[in-house]
């Protein structure tokens, strides 16, 4: 298979790059690991309430639907990169894509599948987080009970299409191309590498993106715990960044996140909502006007918990200093939203190695001769700083090309 560039990752940041190029007339092949696209960006909601917050959530959607139906875009799900070198002026990628255990072009959705799965909640059958995506559902072979020890193949007996098949095999191909983008985007940060913030440890402590699928799912946020709506809800910013030993960067983008989160909740559902920070980064176009809204709203409090444990009825019990010299202070939540920070993408040294790049800063990636990096690849971004990146590098890319001819 043949290609002018390859794009690597189908987040905001590789979808931006990959219209951009198409459109321009490259032929461009996008491999992408997950068996959907739109990266963590497809599962951010919208904010406002009122009024728009800027959140930036609705760069994506336009985006999605052209690239999914762009004539110039071969798209490979469910693929990765096995190898990539460069031969002569160009790249010889390998890349093994895994089959469609659900037939798209058979699958009605009609639902039975889930009805029947008995590992449905650990995941087992996914759908993607925007609606028109096809195939609306897709089986994970990590959670299927089926790929674990042969124990269940309920979903494909229901299924009245026959769109369901275990045993469909792997396939392999070499993709030539003149240039690479990498867009494999962010890993986010784990929420509580030292087990001091209770993420997993106590109940209704909760990672921001898990409210985010919440919120997502059912516009309304609730404790894991009993599916009640929180009246106290605390977050706490820069959790599993500005690690000392490890991630020691701030991820920049965390700070008008977290709080345009907050501030959303306490607008759609009352809550009140109490933010625990280091120090806040501008935001915003106008930071000066946002901070001002959030402090109207929001109880910030510049102090980190020191620790975290469950309270009566399910209560979170916060323990901070407030300041200096003073002794520590307890307060109770009904929730806690661990607000993470933008960690690389695991695979980032591979690929330096693979394509001879120097190393990028923080772990994240440079660019090279004829390999561009789009997004938050390339370092913690937003979504419109990583859609006005991944134009810019592919410009650079039409530019390298055009240099070539």
């Amino acid at each position: 298979m043949d290609c002018s560039v390859l794009v690597i990752g189908a987040g905001v940041a590789g979808i931006s790059a990959a219209l951009h190029l198409a459109d321009q007339g490259q032929a461009v092949t996008v491999v992408e690991r997950d068996d959907f696209v739109g990266g963590h960006a497809v599962r951010l909601g919208c904010k406002a309430v009122d009024d728009c917050q800027r959140c930036n959530a609705c760069l994506l959607p336009d985006r999605l639907h052209r690239f999914l139906n762009h004539p110039g875009i071969s798209l490979l799900t469910r693929s990765q990169v096995l190898a990539i070198t460069r031969a002569g002026r160009s790249f010889q990628a390998r890349v093994q894509q895994r089959p469609a255990i659900i037939d798209p072009e058979r699958c009605d959705d009609c639902g039975l599948c889930l009805e029947q799965c008995p590992a449905v909640e650990d995941g087992a059958l996914r759908r993607p987080a925007w609606a028109e995506q096809r195939p609306t559902l897709a089986v994970d072979p990590a959670a299927c009970l089926h790929f674990q020890d042969g124990r269940s193949s309920l979903c494909q007996e229901a299924c009245p299409t026959q769109a369901i098949d275990f045993g469909r095999p792997d396939r392999e191909m070499e993709i030539a191309a003149r240039a690479v983008v990498l867009a494999g985007g962010f890993t986010p940060a784990p929420p509580d590498e030292k087990d001091r913030l209770g993420h997993g440890r106590v109940p209704n402590v909760i990672a921001a993106l898990e409210l985010e699928e919440m919120l997502r799912r059912s516009g309304r946020a609730t404790r894991p715990s009993d599916g009640r709506e929180p009246q106290r809800v605390a977050f706490v910013q820069c959790a599993g960044s500005r690690q000392r030993l490890s991630r020691n960067y701030c991820s920049r983008i965390c700070c008008g996140y977290g709080l345009r989160l907050a501030r959303g909740l306490t607008q759609r559902q009352g809550a009140r909502a109490t933010v625990f920070y280091m120090d806040l980064q501008s935001s915003g176009r106008d930071p000066d006007q946002f901070l001002a809204e959030a402090k109207r709203e929001l109880e910030l409090i510049r102090a980190m918990p020191g620790d975290v444990g469950p309270g009566p009825a399910d209560t979170v019990w916060v323990e901070y200093q407030a300041r200096s010299g003073q002794p520590p202070q307890r307060r109770e939540f009904d929730l806690l939203v661990l607000n993470q920070g933008l960690a690389p993408n695991p695979d980032n040294p591979t690929f330096t190695e693979w394509l001879d790049l120097l190393p990028g800063q923080h772990g994240f990636l440079a660019e090279g001769p004829g390999v561009f990096v789009a997004g938050t690849a390339a370092g913690p971004m937003d979504v419109a700083e990583s859609v006005l990146h991944a134009g810019r590098a592919a410009q650079a890319v039409m530019e390298f090309l055009e240099d070539k001819a």
